[in-house]
């Protein structure tokens, strides 16, 4: 049976300025969600994700199109959302219960469930103004959690909040579908979109692009993601693309303009979104003379690589002569799909990067 149908749904802000263009944030989305189903969500940043389940949730109006809800709906959308600052944690509980259409007495007797899964007692009759980031999500996520409703959106739950909150997290969500609760699940975890969705719509620039098989829709969001062509502002370095595997990756541009024919010094680093250098690869680390014709050249770089699924910046180095010519901080994204064995046990705030091979044994 359909719970959520949503038809021609789409949302549009004017942006500011002398051009007053448009914004067309979510466009013409069409798709239907059936009882149980647990449905991913994918994108890049500023694809519509969160304003598509803002739409759901009654939180923005549409501009355009329906959406049809059968059933009770919660969501955890932006940190913070549906709280009251002035009023304390406590109180925010019951706030949140009766716009979710549960009753005081329902919500009395998982009060003190609530506030034990929140793991904020110390805090919870002092204002939400007074709490972190961190504290207002395992807020929000105990109170949906425990008051049960049919239909549960969750945008980027995993984003906030310590590793051992993250764990509770993930096997809660696991319990709502064994519950049989239909789930629509943001993230830009890979390997929770993979272990928890067996169907993921993919969004592009508000449209979605993919509605199906969640391997499927992870390849193609790889491919979005990796597909770098054209995007980087270079005096010297064009055409750049970027593929990738869950062993390999490649790097391939071309380069114009160069001062001489000398020599190039080319570098390729790979680091996480967050500044922290994994893999530097240099033409001088296997003496191999790259040597430009008419100050032009075109280049691939082939390497292998253990990282865990997600998204990873590349920097690019170009010299001649021993003297830098330009340095492309954050050129390009690789994406490393989603393929780890491992369980919602080691979410990432307690991965490291670098998956390698390894034995464990009982002696």
């Amino acid at each position: 049976m359909s719970v959520v149908k949503v038809i021609g749904l789409g949302k549009t802000y004017l942006l500011k300025g002398k051009d007053k263009s448009v914004l067309h944030a979510v466009k013409n989305a069409t798709f239907e969600l059936n009882e149980g189903e647990s449905v991913g969500i994918i994108g890049r940043n500023g694809a519509g994700k969160s304003t598509l389940l803002k739409l759901l949730a009654g939180v923005t109006l549409p501009t355009s199109g329906e959406a049809f809800i059968t059933g009770s709906f919660s969501s955890l959308l932006e940190v913070g959302t549906g709280f009251h600052p002035d009023l304390s944690g406590r109180d925010n509980i019951f706030l949140n219960a009766s716009i979710l259409g549960v009753s005081k007495h329902e919500t009395s007797l998982e009060l003190a469930n609530i506030i034990a899964f929140s793991g904020v007692e110390k805090f919870i009759d002092q204002p939400i103004r007074t709490y972190s980031s961190g504290m207002k999500l395992r807020l929000a996520f105990a109170i949906i959690a425990h008051l049960k409703t049919d239909i549960i959106a969750l945008d980027e739950v995993l984003a906030v909040g310590d590793s051992m909150f993250q764990i509770k997290c993930m096997e809660r969500i696991f319990e709502f579908k064994k519950q049989g609760r239909t789930i629509l699940f943001v993230s830009h975890n890979l390997s929770a979109i993979n272990k928890l969705c067996e169907r993921t719509l993919v969004l592009e620039s508000g449209s979605i692009v993919f509605d199906g098989p969640t391997d499927e829709a992870l390849k193609l969001y790889a491919d979005l993601t990796n597909s770098q062509s054209g995007q980087v502002v270079s005096k010297y370095l064009t055409d750049l693309e970027i593929g990738g595997t869950k062993s390999e990756g490649t790097v391939l541009f071309s380069l114009k303009n160069l001062p001489t024919n000398a020599a190039l010094d080319l570098g390729i680093n790979i680091g996480t979104s967050d500044g922290i250098s994994l893999y530097h690869f240099s033409n001088r680390f296997i003496n191999c003379d790259i040597t430009p014709e008419d100050s032009t050249a075109k280049i691939e770089v082939k390497f292998e690589h253990q990282l865990k699924p997600g998204n990873y910046s590349i920097s690019i180095y170009i010299g001649q002569n021993e003297q830098q010519l330009e340095w492309l901080s954050n050129a390009a994204s690789f994406l490393v799909p989603a393929f780890n064995p491992h369980g919602f046990h080691n979410p990432d705030s307690i991965q490291g990067p670098i998956i390698s091979n390894f034995s464990i044994s009982q002696s």
